[in-house]
């Protein structure tokens, strides 16, 4: 509001100036004109020095005019005054000697009289025009008019008052519309503002209520998605300490239990206190299980887990992970059947692939009763790898779906913890799947069976070269030389 006040105080301040120049302009161009005709009606009088003739030709003319009207000779001094009051005087002003220095034919001044110069009030503005009165070309006298300019000043303040009130209106105007808008526009801004300080203090769970399209609704529509998603963050971190402190505690006290059981017996049985002492050592393992899975999920969240990337035959990936999980399967029942479309290479950690295949084919087994079948496939769609495990188990409820991904999450957490899961392998397995930019899916169906489908991108076959040039080693010399050597 300050630039457009100092903006209208120059406009204000240009067409003021404008407006007197062109106004003073005029009044010189109508006065000069005044002069130059008087000058050519007093030269036949002041020729032949004609002083009555004179005297009556600028007291009509300065009736007519309402100017005072002198003439004077060559020298600057008053023949005539229509006033009567400054015959014989020499006038000394700037405007009468420009002519008699023949400096000018025409001059004019503007002048504020400090004294009763020329019988006008004190203070008043007032003219000077002169013009010279020539005879066959030399001069002989000099016509001046002095004229007030209040009729002027009074147009140029009255102008002024008028524009500076039209300005003034227009800028009121202008600051109230500024200031509505201004609200109108900040009151969203304001009200989103609130809603952040209200979220620090209590928490994500405020939401801003944005309205429209425009730029500060698509701030709060970002402002609430953040929300959201910090609030599902600091409830997914509030359940991960939840979970991690009870899935650490739970074979803690198992073993605290087991131990307390063993001191308590003053002759332990050797059997039984073998037996606890198998029973503590499985809830190690699982507590070093547990904690290793933590110790992954933490590396992937601070990005420090680094793959060791290379080309890699899933084919032999495949086939080398089911050998080791086929003892497992044996003693549960089931049976594993690999198939391979065509050979597959991606370049990938091999370890962290592996673990992957074993993740899933480990569930798939432990979740798959007793006499069931695990199918695991490999074969590529479009130029994606795809590693298939299909069972035909216990399934999974569609509810559960969308939440398998999520750590320690567990669709039937009795069976889970008697299988020793953690709910932490398929968050890995996901984690692992994307880090290589690959994806995971799902489908199941309860008491059918489930089937995992990890999407990978393909590699060209980097030993393609080395074979093409081993055959070439290989081929067989040139029907002629083997003639040759016949003949030799």
């Amino acid at each position: 509001m300050g630039l457009i006040g100092i903006t209208f105080g120059l406009v204000v301040w240009a067409v003021m100036n404008v407006t007197g120049t062109y106004l003073v302009n005029q009044r010189v161009s109508e006065e000069l004109a005044v002069v130059d005709a008087l000058a050519l009606e007093v030269t036949p009088d002041v020729a032949r020095a004609n002083a009555d003739a004179l005297y009556s030709t600028l007291v009509e003319r300065g009736r007519e005019t309402g100017a005072r009207l002198l003439v004077t000779d060559e020298t600057g001094t008053v023949w005539v005054d229509s006033l009567s009051e400054l015959n014989g005087v020499r006038l000394g002003h700037g405007e009468i000697t420009d002519i008699t220095n023949h400096q000018r034919d025409r001059s004019y001044g503007f002048h504020r009289v400090q004294s009763e110069d020329f019988a006008l009030s004190h203070g008043e503005w007032i003219g000077y025009y002169t013009c010279a009165v020539t005879d066959n070309g030399r001069l002989i006298g000099a016509v001046m008019m002095v004229s007030s300019l209040q009729d002027l000043t009074r147009s140029l303040d009255e102008i002024q008052n008028n524009i500076i009130l039209f300005f003034v209106v227009v800028l009121v105007i202008v600051l109230a519309v500024g200031l509505y808008f201004s609200a109108l526009i900040l009151r969203p801004v304001n009200e989103l503002n609130t809603v952040m300080q209200q979220t620090a203090r209590t928490g994500f769970t405020v939401r801003a209520n944005p309205r429209g399209n425009d730029e500060i609704a698509q701030l709060g529509r970002t402002f609430n998605m953040m929300s959201e998603k910090l609030q599902n963050m600091d409830q997914m971190r509030s359940d991960f300490i939840s979970n991690a402190s009870h899935e650490l505690k739970t074979p803690l006290s198992a073993m605290k239990i087991l131990i307390e059981s063993i001191l308590h017996q003053e002759t332990p049985d050797p059997t039984m206190t073998r037996e606890f002492l198998g029973d503590i050592n499985q809830e190690i393992d699982r507590l070093s299980s547990i904690v290793g899975d933590l110790l992954t999920i933490v590396r992937f969240d601070s990005r420090s887990e680094k793959l060791q990337m290379e080309p890699i035959a899933l084919d032999e990936l495949l086939f080398d992970t089911l050998s080791r999980l086929s003892p497992v399967a044996n003693r549960a029942g089931i049976a594993l059947e690999p198939s391979c479309d065509e050979l597959c290479f991606v370049n990938g950690d091999p370890i962290k692939l592996q673990q992957v295949i074993y993740n899933l084919c480990d569930n798939a087994v432990k979740y798959t009763p007793r006499g069931g079948t695990v199918r695991v496939r490999l074969y590529t769609d479009g130029g994606r790898a795809v590693i298939e495990v299909k069972d035909n188990g216990i399934g999974i409820p569609k509810e559960s779906l969308p939440h398998i991904f999520e750590r320690f999450y567990r669709v039937d957490k009795a069976r889970s913890r008697s299988t020793g899961g953690t709910g932490l392998g398929l968050s890995i397995v996901q984690s692992m799947v994307h880090l290589h930019g690959g994806d995971i899916e799902v489908e199941s169906e309860e008491n059918v069976g489930t089937t995992f489908r990890v999407y990978l991108p393909l590699v060209e076959d980097p030993y393609a070269d080395f074979v093409d040039d081993e055959e070439e080693e290989t081929a067989p010399a040139p029907a002629q030389e083997e003639h040759s050597d016949e003949k030799k």
